[in-house]
């Protein structure tokens, strides 16, 4: 089959998560198909095996053409809100929603048009969701959710219910994944590099961006109170800088930025990297930690998300601190390789800091059992769902191609209740 991914990100050195998610999955599929890749960017990565159509904001020519060709088209974020003609012109159409980026905005709202602003993108899901053939999505708490969405825009009919009636053919889980090798240091990065962490320091990592549906504000606290009793202990944030210059900036940076200065801890306990960590060298960061954290608040999206980074975490057999409330939460407590705090408990994450610290043994039998469990989220596995649509596209019933139906039937005042009682 002749594959076609569209990202409205770049690949390039420093990725956030759709552009690897796009990359990683185009290259598990370029094994037995034939794939290109189109960006909404300028990009300067050649994956070997894999055509790359990069700037299509600039080159919709070549986008439209590659799109006739293509056999399937997987678009993820609102790539067809930039790009609309790939629903006409897809013969089969595979949406990605492995991100609920709806529950994100409504943190992350326009500025200025915080309502205007929500409901256009409500709209343009709908439009996706209208529009696909075939819908991805990370984990079983989100096949719940889109699920529902899908049922609510008339997804779930009974055409479809013949066909497979647990709807798995409509709707697969495809989570993000890991690379197949296990991560080897190469070099230091932060040790003796980054003024102020040290080689004995107890190295706290976030190791993910500062977006405004989590809470690095929180542990920041905790850290604070965590240096009264040990000094040697360091916090990492490597994603204050978001690699897409399109996306609105992360204030969550900012308010994280000055509560370290405020705390005095900038610079001494709690550290931001000035760049995006690039995504070819994000396992010598790893390496190099001894516990990778993520914060969130209690909220829906919390309830829905998917956190990739805490993925690296698992690739790295790093022991976890993480929130309550999400897929990862309840993983680490299942599974034993870290705990999961209440959101916002300052003193719980102060607890669990120094649990950590003061326990190397333990530290060490997460780790022992988070390189068990690591194979398990490995791309190829993890793509299965989606490699077995390619393998054999079908079309099911897009709002475009039933709207000549559907529309003229509901504006003639056909009386359905009517119908019904006879």
């Amino acid at each position: 089959m002749k594959v076609l991914f569209v990202t409205n990100d770049a690949l390039a050195a420093q990725m956030a998560g759709p552009a690897v998610r796009c990359l990683e999955l185009a290259k598990v599929l370029s094994k037995h198909h034939e794939v290109t890749i189109a960006t909404g960017l300028p990009s300067k990565l050649a994956p070997e095996g894999i055509r790359i159509l990069e700037d299509a904001a600039h080159q919709t020519g070549e986008l439209k053409a590659a799109a006739k060709a293509s056999d399937i088209v997987i678009s993820q974020g609102l790539v067809l809100a930039r790009f609309p003609f790939l629903s006409k012109l897809a013969k089969h159409l595979v949406i990605d929603l492995y991100d609920a980026y709806l529950l994100e905005y409504l943190v992350h709202t326009h500025p200025e048009h915080p309502q205007w602003g929500y409901l256009r993108q409500w709209y343009r899901l709908n439009e996706q969701m209208l529009e696909g053939d075939y819908f991805l999505c990370s984990s079983e708490q989100q096949w719940d959710y889109w699920l529902g969405r899908l049922c609510a825009l008339g997804r779930l009919n009974p055409e479809e219910h013949k066909r497979d009636a647990s709807f798995r053919s409509l709707l697969g889980i495809v989570p993000f994944g890991l690379p197949a090798q296990p991560p080897v240091r190469t070099e230091n990065v932060l040790r003796g590099i980054v003024p102020g962490v040290g080689s004995k320091d107890f190295l706290l990592l976030w190791a993910g961006g500062l977006w405004q549906w989590l809470d690095p504000l929180t542990v920041i606290r905790a850290v604070y109170e965590v240096a009264k009793q040990r000094p040697n202990v360091r916090l990492v944030f490597l994603g204050a800088h978001d690699p897409n210059p399109n996306n609105r900036p992360m204030s969550k940076a900012d308010e994280s930025l000055s509560l370290a200065r405020e705390l005095h801890l900038l610079d001494k306990y709690v550290f931001f990297y000035p760049v995006w960590a690039p995504y070819e060298q994000r396992h010598n960061f790893l390496l190099e930690a001894d516990v990778g954290i993520s914060a969130h608040p209690a909220s829906v999206e919390s309830r829905f998300a998917f956190r990739t980074r805490v993925l690296d975490y698992i690739w790295a057999g790093l022991p976890m601190i993480l929130s309550q409330g999400d897929y990862f939460g309840d993983f680490v407590v299942r599974e034993r390789v870290g705990p999961a705090l209440p959101p916002g408990d300052v003193m719980a994450w102060k607890d669990a800091i120094l649990a950590l610290v003061e326990n190397p043994d333990l530290r060490q039998e997460m780790h022992t059992r988070l390189q068990a469990l690591a194979p398990r989220f490995q791309w190829e596995t993890v793509a299965a769902p989606l490699l077995e649509y390619c393998n054999q596209p079908y079309n099911t019933h897009r709002a475009s191609r039933l709207r000549h139906k559907i529309v003229p039937f509901l504006s003639s005042g056909y009386d359905m209740t009517k119908r019904f009682r006879k």
